[in-house]
């Protein structure tokens, strides 16, 4: 009935990398208190320039909570769910806009920054073990593959 086929072996193995870094990010994030999608907010938030979402979108203003739900690919209800399990831990706080006072702008607390900086070290230290059997030409390459299968995407 069905066959092997490389394609969907590709996809298959896409799928299951990512839900096994999500994993191991998780172990990572729960001694903090927070989830891994928690944790992408705060580098949201912080504007890390490896996201991808930066390259398309380069921020000039502090996101506010639709542009994180674009970012992450989630829904705005959950992204408010998100948002706020951050805002009482006192990791996020919201501004109001300086052209809209309607709208509200996202920002890390002294706290939010303090604990991505605590993350960034574990972070770089798991990324470091984790991808030092490969070379700089195979990341690139890697990533050339993911850009490609993403702009197919796009419809």
């Amino acid at each position: 009935m069905l066959q092997k086929n490389i394609n969907a072996s590709v996809i298959f193995h896409s799928i299951k990398l990512s839900e096994t870094w999500k994993k191991r990010g998780d172990l990572i994030t729960q001694q903090f208190g927070i989830t891994t999608q928690q944790w992408f907010i705060l580098l949201l938030l912080a504007k890390d320039p490896n996201i991808l979402y930066f390259k398309l979108n380069p921020p000039s203003k502090p996101l506010m909570a639709k542009e994180l739900a674009e970012a992450m690919n989630v829904s705005r209800a959950n992204i408010t769910n998100m948002l706020n399990v951050l805002i009482r831990k006192k990791l996020v706080t919201q501004l109001s806009d300086k052209d809209d006072k309607r709208r509200k702008r996202l920002s890390l607390t002294p706290q939010g920054i303090a604990l991505v900086k605590r993350l960034e070290k574990l972070r770089i230290a798991y990324n470091k073990k984790m991808l030092s059997q490969f070379t700089p030409a195979e990341k690139k390459q890697f990533i050339r593959f993911v850009d490609d299968c993403l702009q197919l995407m796009i419809p």
